[in-house]
């Protein structure tokens, strides 16, 4: 009985091992039409100081389908750029034309504690939301209008093979003064 137990247990390390490495074989083959990409880090910062928690997104011109080229800027404002297509991604930017869009929404504070928010009917928690957003409103953007919309940011560049990518943005330069 030991002896057959052994053997499933062989044979179920084996299967395992071969369907793992066919995963990890499939799952490393680039898929058609992805990109060449370069290295790219983008560093957003205002005044010199970095700004934490910016949604960097980067699109190719003309833009191409089910490509996301995205990051999120840590607390030093780095946002190291990563290309995917469907399953597959890697570290960069594509070659060619790009254009950059930024994202970062205005903290509101909340007004009520843990407790009132979980005692919150659909109804009341609707209306808080609500109020928080027109909150939101009232606040001063975090990234200039202009750098929130591929076709009004004057965030672009043309890559090439071979070059690493250092891309600052500075907010006040997008500033209107």
């Amino acid at each position: 009985m030991n002896k057959f137990i052994s053997n499933k247990r062989s044979i179920l390390f084996w299967i395992t091992g071969i369907l793992c490495f066919g995963l990890i074989a499939g799952c490393s083959d680039k898929p058609d039409g992805f990109p060449k990409v370069v290295p790219c880090v983008v560093i957003v910062t205002e005044n010199g100081t970095p700004v934490e928690g910016v949604f960097v997104q980067i699109e190719t011109v003309p833009q191409t389908n089910n490509l996301s080229v995205v990051a999120r800027t840590d607390a030093q404002g780095n946002a190291a750029i990563q290309t995917q297509l469907r399953t597959f991604a890697k570290p960069g930017v594509p070659v060619g034309k790009l254009v950059m869009v930024l994202k970062k929404r205005p903290e509101v504070p909340d007004f009520k504690s843990a407790e009132e928010r979980a005692k919150m009917t659909a109804d009341q928690a609707k209306a808080y939301s609500a109020e928080i957003e027109a909150r939101r409103a009232k606040m001063p953007p975090i990234i200039p209008l202009a750098l929130t919309d591929s076709q009004t940011s004057p965030l672009t560049m043309d890559t090439v093979s071979g070059n690493s990518i250092r891309w600052n943005v500075s907010l006040e330069d997008y500033r209107k003064k």
